[in-house]
């Protein structure tokens, strides 16, 4: 399998799961679903960076 290929596979589920995500309730006090908001900046350069 090519690389392209294993991307696009992974991307097409992972999009199927936020799908079927939005409709769904999580029930394991242990998730942790962050925000919108929260996300966008975990893909910034904050999302390197740590506290002491």
């Amino acid at each position: 399998m090519e690389p392209e290929e294993s991307y696009r596979r992974i991307f097409d589920l992972l999009k199927k799961h936020h799908e079927w995500f939005i409709d769904a309730i999580p029930l394991i006090a242990s998730e942790n679903v962050t925000s919108p908001a929260v996300r966008e900046a975990l893909v910034s350069d904050f999302g390197h960076r740590y506290a002491e």
